[in-house]
């Protein structure tokens, strides 16, 4: 955070800085208690590294590091290629040194991001149970501060939902709060014993099993529940990097933060151990580390010599919460308790995550209109993705001008999802799709790219074989270049693997920024789905949510909630095949994709081919998560005022004309669903089946009219 923060500062011009995280929001370990407690929300107690990398001028890659190839500088990914470096940097902290298999009922603490849903999980489970059921048994192994905090937190937030819980913090050592003076700990001790929480010294864990948590004495304590905060390890793909690592397994660093046996690696944090420094692992060292890692990466990418020194503090600041909202102070022999010391800690707290949440990053180079160009155009901000492509008028304006000659074999041209050419007794489906850059990981933007080029095969119904693909890189150095040509494609293939499809050939070049278009070629064995194919009657299934565009845009912003792209990523990247299937198993009519022209766009040219209309359900369609939020506050795609357009030729039935779910209606789709057209005796039963097919947001949303005045209704 420091580093990125030190960049979005001061940039540092001709370095591409990448940031490789598991998580895209990183939780702050020091206010988890409060979080638990219920005295914070989720985005109090997390740094959204979205913006703050996009400030930064740097790269978001979400994924897990699996390993290292020092030889060919490269980090090793878990499901995806490696990414090569000249300088690295080590800030992955630490997991739960657990020693043994855990059972479901188990949850270890760390990593926090994968504890949280676990620990919602746990009170929504609570809230099922009743207030009548019996008290959950909950076990705690560990009893530092942190698992002294949690009893306490977690003490607070069930009984505050008037539940029952048994708590019970088991440790191995003699005593809690090992390392704090004896004020704390009596205090500690108290807090425990007045609020029914039990504390086994002295109880070192054999195992944990799913009803029980069982010692090496033999003792056994009753569980519906246990949670581990015990002490911590280094990551197990580190024993294997070439790196020198100390006992622990943690990479060995000197006071300038450098791996002792490579100096193009560095490492803060819990994962790093300090030569001739030894310290507990504790967040308050990696916070103090961070200036210090920003002026050294800055200096050794600059090649000077000189680096600046980290000495690391003897002792340290604890402020443990206790459940409410009070804390204790804790340093040496210094001790204070209660509610001021609790305000105290909010306000450091607080005051330290306003450092990274508040920095908003400032417009990025790749997508600035030309200062030239600035004065005429609407929003100088431009979209990657479909939200960049020309609007529909801009189109037909222009192929109205042209001379657009046919051939023989050509059965069908421009206006549907593909061209069908006869080729002997053979039909085939030809189609093509490019974008520019809308996602800073060119994996997956090769992904979603490939994901989105083959849709327009499957909505037609063909079988695609095919693809060829055209690219268009930056102009970097060689290395870079190489590595941008490497990720991206080993993202389109990956997808066409996944597909069965092969990649027949294609074209690069150099470009102001990343492109990537593919040329798909399916095979017709059945009818084809067409747009014209819509009949009165039919009920009109939609197969993925909307809202894409605007969250692909919020987040070039900066404005947005990196999850929520993150969630909406994770449904462009699956596969249309078994919609299509199942549409037409169910005697789908009439088919096409949702993508640049959005829903009502495509719909449009769906009833125009029909000379018929629609009645829409508003209520029922459905939106990514946060998509609705961007929109109300008037975040759009560069491409929205194009399609807009369309939404005066339909009727308003109980809808306000300013109500922002009709802008996601025109939102530019990019990976975007199918629309079909179904009868509507089966379209409940079909709707089932895509639900079981993965499509879980797949709906009905609406019905085909006969013809009127106007493209159809929308209603409220």
């Amino acid at each position: 955070m420091g580093v990125l923060r030190n960049l979005a500062m001061r940039p540092l011009d001709g370095v591409r800085v990448t940031v490789v995280a598991r998580e895209v929001h990183t939780p702050y370990s020091g206010m988890l208690p409060g979080y638990v407690a219920g005295h914070y929300d989720y985005d109090d107690i997390h740094i959204d590294l979205g913006p703050l990398t996009l400030a930064a001028g740097a790269r978001l890659i979400a994924a897990d590091a699996s390993g290292l190839d020092l030889r060919a500088g490269r980090v090793e990914l878990v499901d995806r290629p490696p990414l090569r470096f000249d300088i690295l940097s080590l800030n992955c902290g630490a997991v739960p040194d657990l020693g043994m298999t855990l059972p479901p009922n188990a949850i270890a603490v760390k990593p926090i991001g994968q504890f949280l849903p676990r620990w919602q999980a746990l009170l929504a489970n609570l809230e099922e149970r009743g207030g009548d059921a019996a008290p959950l048994a909950l076990v705690i192994v560990g009893a530092g501060p942190g698992g002294i905090e949690l009893a306490l937190a977690v003490h607070h937030a069930i009984t505050a939902r008037r539940a029952a819980v048994r708590i019970t913090v088991v440790t191995d050592a003699g005593q809690l709060l090992g390392g704090h003076n004896r004020n704390v700990q009596r205090r500690f001790e108290r807090l425990l014993a007045q609020r029914g929480i039990s504390l086994m010294t002295d109880f070192r864990v054999a195992c944990v099993e799913s009803d029980a948590v069982r010692g090496a004495d033999g003792r056994a304590l009753a569980a519906d529940s246990v949670m581990l905060v015990t002490g911590v390890a280094a990551p197990r793909w580190l024993r294997d990097s070439g790196l020198s690592l100390d006992s622990d397994g943690f990479v060995r660093v000197d006071d300038q933060l450098r791996s002792i046996s490579d100096e193009r690696v560095f490492a803060a944090g819990d994962v790093a151990a300090l030569d001739g420094q030894p310290r507990p692992k504790a967040g308050v060292f990696a916070v103090r580390e961070g200036p210090v890692l920003a002026q050294n990466l800055r200096r050794a990418v600059l090649g000077e010599s000189r680096l600046r020194r980290y000495r690391a503090q003897r002792k340290v600041l604890a402020l443990i919460s206790e459940g409410d909202r009070s804390a204790t102070a804790s340093r040496g022999p210094v001790f204070a308790a209660g509610r001021l010391m609790w305000r105290w800690k909010d306000w450091i707290d607080r005051r330290f995550m306003a450092r990274f949440q508040r920095i908003r990053p400032m417009v990025a180079p790749a997508r600035v209109v030309p200062a030239s160009l600035a004065a005429s155009v609407p929003d100088a901000m431009r979209c990657g993705g479909c939200g960049a492509k020309l609007g529909a008028e801009t189109l037909s304006e222009t192929f109205a001008r042209l001379a657009v000659a046919g051939h023989p074999r050509l059965a069908l041209g421009i206006g549907d999802d593909a061209a069908l050419l006869e080729v002997g007794e053979s039909r085939i489906a030809v189609t093509v799709d490019g974008l520019r850059r809308m996602l800073d990981d060119p994996y997956e933007f090769g992904r979603i790219v490939t994901r989105h080029a083959l849709s327009d095969v499957f909505a037609m119904g063909a079988e695609p074989v095919a693809a060829l693909a055209l690219v268009g890189v930056p102009l970097m150095a060689v290395p870079l270049m190489r590595d941008e040509l490497f990720q991206v494609m080993s993202g389109v293939l990956a997808v066409l693997a996944e597909e069965g499809i092969a990649l027949a050939g294609g074209h690069s070049s150099e470009s102001l920024e990343l492109t990537l278009g593919l040329t798909v070629i399916g095979d017709v064995r059945t009818e084809p789905l067409l747009k014209g194919g819509l009949a009165a009657g039919d009920a009109l299934i939609l197969t993925r949510r909307l809202g894409s565009g605007v969250l692909l845009a919020a987040q070039a912003r900066g404005t947005s909630r990196t999850r929520w792209l993150r969630a909406a990523l994770a449904e462009m990247d699956i596969s249309n095949r078994a919609a299509a299937e199942t549409l037409r198993r169910y005697g789908a009519r009439a088919c096409t994709d949702v993508t640049g022209f959005g829903l009502l766009g495509h719909l449009a040219e769906m009833l125009a081919a029909a000379r018929l209309s629609v009645e829409l359900s508003l209520p029922a369609i459905p939106f990514y998560d946060g998509a609705l939020v961007m929109a109300q506050r008037g975040v759009a795609s560069s491409l929205q005022p194009d399609n807009v357009r369309i939404v005066e030729r339909f009727s308003l039935d109980t809808v306000a004309a300013d109500d922002a779910r009709l802008a996601l209606l025109v939102d530019p789709q990019t990976a975007g669903g199918l629309l079909a057209g179904v009868p509507a005796s089966v379209a409940l039963d079909c709707v089932a089946a895509l639900k079981g097919a993965g499509y879980r947001d797949a709906v009905v949303i609406g019905h085909v009219i006969n013809t009127h005045d106007d493209l159809g209704v929308i209603r409220g």
